[in-house]
């Protein structure tokens, strides 16, 4: 029992390890503390293996777990430090399959107040639909859809002109 429980862990962090780290490290802007936060995610879920009933997929599971201690973290007060925005960029791994491009759109998306940055990058960045965005956030579904909406508005405003070749 123990055995498939540690071959369960160890394939999690196989499938959906860099993919924790990514996020962490957008929303929580230090690659230590992001270490640690998917860390604290597995340990969350190590406890939590036997009462996941499945209901949503792993990704979601893991990443809603990843979210809130995400969240977590940014509420203690040695969290509250400014961080250097470029050289998070250059730290954030690309995803395998990932072309090279330009960082602008990810820099305007770290600006972003967290109520819009978090479901930006939950639905571009992670891939998941508004639904499960909503529910790992625990927010209306129609919340959800209102910021990020919100959010391409403000994007769209802050990168008018960013890619023009004129």
């Amino acid at each position: 029992m123990e055995n498939d429980r540690q071959d369960t862990l160890a394939r999690l962090m196989e499938e959906h390890g860099d993919r924790l780290y990514r996020l962490c490290l957008l929303l929580l802007r230090d690659p230590h503390l992001a270490e640690d936060a998917v860390q604290d995610t597995m340990l969350k879920a190590w406890r939590g293996l036997d009462s996941f009933e499945a209901r949503a997929s792993e990704k979601t599971w893991l990443t809603a777990i990843a979210v809130n201690v995400c969240r977590d973290y940014r509420r203690l007060y040695w969290y509250r430090k400014r961080l250097d925005g470029e050289a998070l960029l250059e730290q954030i791994p690309a995803p395998p399959d990932a072309e090279p491009q330009d960082d602008e759109i990810l820099r305007q998306v770290l600006a972003l107040a967290p109520k819009y940055r978090e479901p930006v990058l939950l639905y571009y960045w992670q891939e998941l639909t508004v639904p499960e965005i909503a529910a790992l956030l625990h927010e209306k579904e129609n919340t959800v859809s209102t910021r990020l909406r919100r959010a391409r508005a403000q994007l769209r405003e802050t990168l008018k002109g960013w890619d023009d070749d004129g």
